[in-house]
């Protein structure tokens, strides 16, 4: 019997490699509301640039696109076709700035206004040029999920967060901090993208221990983009099939040495 909260947000980029590289990415195409959201500029072509905190935000309900470009903030319109885009025109604001950072705002900018192709991977935005990736950018916060077994007597709690997970085993004790790992962090992710969000919240439990204090009342809650999903209550250890894998990878996440 266990009293079980855990939170997952998760933040994951290509953070190495040749970012001109986008072989891999070439049939990965998503729905056209799926790029909706706000997202952190980590690459300009090769040259990492998060230290400047630019971001790009798009919006599906206008087809508008906006961000700060390092100096100034910028806004216009985009046209998505699956994984064709085309950005543009762009209008901003008229700060001036250091020369470095206008060096940055002028590539981003550039950027922007040359890309043809785009690809949504794990949270990960990759914008291109035919076969050049000309820039990538990565969604914080994009899912977070709380799964709770409550009972009598006992208290656990798992927290997951921007890679790393907080484990406190009972009230009183201190917490121990996990640092997870990208493979770790991407298995989750590929579980959450295999779901659809809305029938989570119908699913029927396949036992009923729970009524008698033969199992801890379990939820399962999933918040993406600001919408949050939640499960009916179920006996812990014994989840609907539909998130049984989820619910197994994220308590296994918290197990592991």
């Amino acid at each position: 019997m266990k009293y079980l909260t855990l939170i997952l947000s998760v933040f994951t980029f290509m953070s190495c490699g040749n970012s001109k590289n986008a072989s891999a990415m070439q049939n990965n195409k998503q729905p056209n509301n799926y790029i909706t959201g706000t997202y952190q500029v980590i690459f300009i072509d090769s040259n990492n640039v998060s230290e400047y905190k630019l971001t790009i935000e798009f919006n599906e309900s206008t087809k508008t696109v906006s961000g700060f470009s390092g100096c100034n903030r910028f806004t216009g319109t985009y046209i998505l076709d699956e994984n064709k885009i085309t950005i543009g025109p762009l209008a901003g604001t008229r700060m001036a700035c250091m020369e470095t950072i206008n060096n940055i705002e002028t590539s981003m900018l550039e950027a922007l206004s040359n890309v043809n192709t785009i690809h949504v991977n794990n949270q990960t935005l990759t914008l291109l040029k035919d076969k050049d990736v000309l820039l990538q950018a990565s969604q914080e916060n994009a899912y977070v999920l709380e799964y709770t077994a409550m009972s009598r007597g006992l208290f656990n709690q798992y927290i997951f967060e921007n890679g790393k997970l907080s484990i406190q085993k009972d009230r009183a004790s201190s917490l121990e901090i996990k640092t997870c790992s990208q493979e770790d962090i991407n298995k989750l992710l590929n579980e959450l993208n295999s779901l659809e969000l809305e029938k989570i919240n119908s699913l029927k439990a396949p036992s009923e221990k729970r009524f008698y204090d033969g199992a801890a009342i379990a939820i399962l809650k999933i918040t993406y983009h600001g919408k949050t999903y939640q499960t009916p209550e179920f006996d812990h250890g014994d989840p609907n099939s539909y998130i049984a894998s989820l619910i197994s990878s994220f308590l296994g996440l918290a197990e592991k040495q």
